[in-house]
């Protein structure tokens, strides 16, 4: 090979070239090299970043074309090379402005350098829930991956925190677990998640980011509020779950407020959940297990500590308000601990 590209250089420098992108694939697969290896080559061979994401793995990897490792990010707008065999694999250049020649040369080897180079068992359960909600898979991948956990028709989407109870296609995706089931199944009770439905796959991973938005204003198992939150039923409520960052909720001054009294009163967001679920104070007592006396006195306190009379109209309407930014503030704090 060597010496072809020598007598090559003469008279085509070009086709030279291509010779020698092939034989430095060539070798890093001889050499059994890593993954990272092939896309830091790619990167190093086209002279712009280049990446790779593995779907099933939930896995991301951008290199620059100096090999230092870029952070993993969205990549949606980069033409990619599915890797042949390896469902949810695929590589790509980070090229701007018009394509090199050798683009698409290096693209193919590098695909090929990474199938030869990567384990071809069949998927597992795991792998497959991940591919079909991957938003970077392909539709094949992802029709593919439904086939095999025999999804049909509308897929529910169901995230939670941790995993709480026994349930078909299941598996971690980034800090939650995701659940798949097909239709609009009635779930198990001691159920800590968002739901979501998807009436078609594509729109499986815009479920999946709807279930996490749900999941952020769900109460604790043995809480006055509701556990289990279907993003259908939010409404509105679903606009400032999905546009306030828990960062941006904390800094209210209505939930640093909840905050102060939780400190030494923890009864105080359940007391106000019941309260503005509940059709009467004397329901929601019955909910809080205590006299509907206690409630009212607990109602009084709070409205002095918190500035606002929260069971006036427009007080219960901001205590309202100040109880769903309080469950966004701690949605990436809280789960872990009270969904247990």
């Amino acid at each position: 090979m060597r010496d072809l590209i020598g007598r090559l250089e003469v008279v085509d420098d070009a086709a030279a070239s291509a010779l020698r992108v092939i034989e430095h694939f060539d070798s890093l697969v001889e050499e059994r090299a890593s993954v990272g290896a092939v896309v830091r080559a790619t990167a190093a061979l086209a002279g712009c970043p280049s990446g790779m994401h593995n779907a099933s793995r939930e896995l991301t990897r951008r290199y620059a074309s100096d090999g230092q490792v870029l952070p993993g990010s969205k990549h949606d707008s980069w033409p990619r090379v599915p890797v042949q065999g390896r469902p949810g694999l695929s590589v790509w250049l980070e090229r701007t402005g018009e394509p090199r020649p050798l683009d698409a040369l290096i693209l193919e080897r590098s695909a090929r350098a990474i199938q030869a180079l990567t384990d071809s068992t069949p998927q597992s359960s795991d792998a497959a829930v991940r591919i079909a909600c991957d938003p970077d898979a392909s539709e094949t991948d992802r029709r593919d991956a439904a086939a095999r956990l025999g999804l049909t028709g509308p897929v529910t989407v169901v995230v939670s925190a941790s995993p709480q109870a026994l349930m078909p296609h299941t598996t971690q995706i980034g800090r939650h677990v995701v659940a798949l089931v097909s239709g609009r199944p009635v779930l198990p009770e001691g159920l800590c998640a968002g739901t979501a439905i998807a009436q078609e796959l594509a729109h499986l991973p815009a479920a999946v980011e709807r279930a996490r938005v749900a999941l952020r204003l769900t109460d604790r198992l043995d809480g006055p509020g509701p556990s289990l939150v279907p993003y259908d039923g939010l409404g509105a409520l679903a606009v400032l779950a999905e546009r306030i960052t828990p960062q941006d909720a904390a800094a209210s001054a209505d939930v640093r407020r909840l905050d102060q009294v939780l400190v030494t009163h923890p009864w105080v967001t359940d007391t106000l959940q019941a309260m503005l679920d509940q059709a009467s104070l004397r329901q929601a007592a019955t909910v809080l297990h205590v006299h509907h006396s206690t409630l009212q006195e607990r109602l009084s306190w709070l409205s002095d500590r918190l500035g606002y009379s929260v069971t006036q109209p427009g007080g219960r309407q901001r205590a309202a308000v100040a109880v769903l930014l309080w469950r966004i503030a701690h949605s990436e704090d809280e789960h872990t601990s009270r969904n247990d």
